[in-house]
């Protein structure tokens, strides 16, 4: 599936309904690329763009594997507590002014769920990971 960018809540609300909230869902993966390197000459290289994709499963026959793709990312926070469940039954998932906010519950002041902050946002079902 090609990708689809997100660029209203009217989007994100459209993919919600599609996905039933995320119900039934787990973060399977991720990859991080900061962008800023070390350069020939051990010069550091910042870079402002920082990029995470981020593959999600449900537990669902219809678009069992989803990836998100984040761009501009100003926060990312994940749970990994294992004493405490790392399933997602429903996502607070918001465009509030400039920047995107997705939390993996809707309740958006429990500390302990994953959560982003970015400025672009686009998704693709995929067959597999």
């Amino acid at each position: 599936m090609e990708w689809e960018k997100l660029e209203t809540q009217a989007d994100i609300d459209k993919l919600m309904q599609l996905i039933n909230n995320f119900h039934d869902s787990c973060i399977k993966g991720l990859t991080y690329s900061s962008g800023t390197y070390v350069d020939e000459e051990y010069s550091m290289i910042m870079n402002t763009e920082p990029v995470v994709n981020l593959w999600i499963q449900r537990q669902s026959e219809f678009m069992t594997n989803i990836e998100l793709c984040l761009r501009g990312v100003s926060k990312f926070h994940i749970n990994n507590d294992l004493n405490l469940t790392l399933d997602i039954l429903g996502v607070h998932f918001t465009k509030q002014e400039d920047d995107f906010y997705w939390y993996s519950s809707e309740d958006i002041e429990d500390e302990t769920v994953t959560s982003f902050v970015c400025k672009e946002i686009k998704w693709r079902s995929k067959s597999s990971y």
